[in-house]
């Protein structure tokens, strides 16, 4: 058997890391539009959101979620499973994916039968933005060194702020989701940005929010 050329095993491996470099920039590209669409979307659908109260607070079971979905309208995009209550969850709501290409699963923690509001607010949290987010991207933002996983959250904690009026959210609830994201989820920056001014604009860019920043 012949010898195999160490210029054609780097030329090889060079080429293989061009094609994952490139594959990857797409995902994350692809997810920048989606992005953007699902900005547009909700911006123009909520632009003149109507204010509901309910009185009262839910009880802790299935029943309540499935009135809260009804009464706020929040529909289930296709590919998404629940949204089911977790009793042992910590957290107010949860989204995740068994795989790249499987259904989301949301689950929802007692944390969020404080008040209908919040109820209906942690649902379209999970549901309307973290159900359509691209997960694949956000992984590839991580990797990448940028901060997919906190711009992912912003995003949909800002939505929260933006629709408060749609779901009558009083302003001890609107205080502890601006707490609750600034604590836990704070705008880190890239080490490229740091070094690369010019690059801001087009770093920024990867962000999984397209219309958090105003918020925030």
């Amino acid at each position: 058997m012949g010898q195999i050329s160490p210029v054609r095993v780097f030329l090889g491996a060079s080429a293989g890391a061009l094609l994952l470099l490139l594959f990857a920039v797409g995902v994350v590209l692809h997810g920048i539009k989606e992005s953007e669409q699902r900005a547009s979307e909700f911006n123009s659908l909520n632009s003149s959101p109507t204010k509901i109260t309910f009185i009262g607070k839910p009880e802790i079971n299935q029943r309540s979620i499935d009135i809260a979905m009804k009464l706020y309208a929040i529909r289930l995009p296709e590919n998404v499973k629940g949204p089911f209550l977790s009793p042992s969850l910590e957290d107010r709501g949860l989204t995740v994916r068994k795989g790249v290409l499987s259904a989301a699963y949301v689950y929802v923690g007692p944390e969020a039968f404080t008040s209908w509001s919040l109820l209906g607010s942690t649902l379209a949290h999970e549901i309307e933005i973290h159900c359509r987010q691209n997960f694949l991207a956000i992984h590839f933002q991580n990797l990448s060194g940028f901060d997919g996983t906190g711009q992912a959250e912003r995003e949909a904690y800002s939505y929260e702020l933006l629709n408060a009026d749609r779901f009558g959210l009083g302003q001890y609830d609107r205080d502890l989701i601006k707490s609750t994201m600034a604590y836990f989820y704070p705008r880190r920056e890239n080490v490229l940005v740091e070094k690369l001014d010019p690059l801001r604009f087009w770093l920024d860019r990867l962000s999984a929010s397209s219309f958090a920043k105003p918020l925030l």
